[in-house]
């Protein structure tokens, strides 16, 4: 799988037990927007991928990462010496951990913690 690089669609990448992305998902169905989705709980993304997604938004790997979240810092502990692998590895296995859902259209990608950002974003 290639993400696509068209103004025509808009990719989302979320996960569906996470209130935003199902947001963002109804509200552009809502407005009649062409939108390919990608829920991480149906669908694995690779290392490859995840650090793809990180050189376009323009972040660090560990950045795509939730690490505020109480069951993430139960679960893994400090992540100061966590490497970009380990931060790759923990995204493909657990992707409930990203921090917020990915938009893309075109050149244009962001990660969205308000589902109101959709209708800025395809404007």
């Amino acid at each position: 799988m290639t993400f696509a690089n068209t103004d025509k669609e808009i990719t989302l990448i979320y996960n569906s037990e996470e209130h935003i992305g199902k947001q963002i998902l109804a509200l552009a169905q809502i407005e009649n927007i062409s939108i390919h989705d990608i829920d991480l709980q149906n669908m694995k993304l690779t290392p490859t991928h995840w650090a793809e997604l990180a050189v376009r938004i323009g972040i660090k790997v560990s950045e795509l990462v939730n690490t505020e979240d109480a069951s993430f810092l139960q679960k893994f502990g400090k992540t100061d010496q966590f490497s970009d692998d380990d931060w790759l590895k923990l995204l493909v296995n657990n992707p409930s951990i990203l921090r917020a859902p990915i938009v893309m259209k075109g050149d244009k990608i962001v990660m969205m913690n308000n589902p109101q950002d959709m209708l800025r974003f395809v404007k």
